[in-house]
């Protein structure tokens, strides 16, 4: 599943219209809204997922943001799509440095990485090396299910483990002795989250057909 590009040629396997849209935007799935709802659907097996491959001019190479806009029109014209853009406030986190300071270790110099694994299961587990906040708070956006804004001041690059509970609902999360995702980030990184709103540009989609076929 997913979306690749290799010189002039994009291929796009079992995506979903809303996912379609969501990079043809460049945006986040928070910022996607409206639509039937045979768009959302992510079951892998369900007949409302799409495949593209989609191919440049001879000798032409476009830059990721010119496909972006491939795909828009693309969209427009085989979904007959119809979006309009709006900003609106929506429930976010600050990320911010907790009272007794970050305990974060900042790096030696190495190959950015980010590294991610299980945990007994239940568990989630990220080990970083040499990466900055902002590339951190761009991966926890996605566990925590908001936005977080980097709002710790601290600009260096630095090597970090952090492990918590996925899904406190879960039965085997029960006898996990794993925090969850706010604490983890508290005890183990010196960082805290701080619920808040936030404008965020979003887009709307207003219309939407299934695609005939080729």
């Amino acid at each position: 599943m997913g979306i690749s590009i290799t010189g002039g040629t994009l291929h796009a396997e079992h995506m979903s219209l809303n996912k379609l849209v969501a990079w043809a935007y460049n945006l986040e799935a928070f910022q996607l809204s409206g639509g039937p709802s045979w768009a959302a659907d992510g079951s892998i097996l369900s007949s409302d997922l799409f495949e593209i491959q989609a191919k440049a001019a001879p000798g032409q190479t476009p830059t990721p943001e010119q496909f972006r806009r491939m795909m828009q029109a693309l969209l427009a014209d085989r979904f007959h799509l119809q979006i309009h853009r709006l900003s609106k406030p929506l429930p976010a986190y600050n990320l911010v440095v907790s009272k007794g300071g970050p305990t974060l270790k900042e790096t030696a110099g190495a190959e950015t990485a980010m590294d991610q694994n299980r945990v007994n299961k239940v568990g989630w587990r990220i080990i970083a090396t040499n990466v900055t906040i902002q590339d951190a708070v761009g991966l926890l956006s996605l566990y925590a299910h908001r936005p977080i804004l980097d709002k710790t001041g601290l600009t260096g690059h630095y090597d970090f483990k952090v492990k918590w509970l996925l899904d406190p609902t879960i039965a085997d999360a029960v006898d996990s002795d794993l925090p969850s995702l706010p604490v983890a980030l508290q005890e183990q990184l010196g960082l805290k989250l701080e619920s808040t709103t936030a404008p965020f540009d979003t887009v709307v989609i207003d219309h939407a057909e299934r695609p005939s076929e080729n």
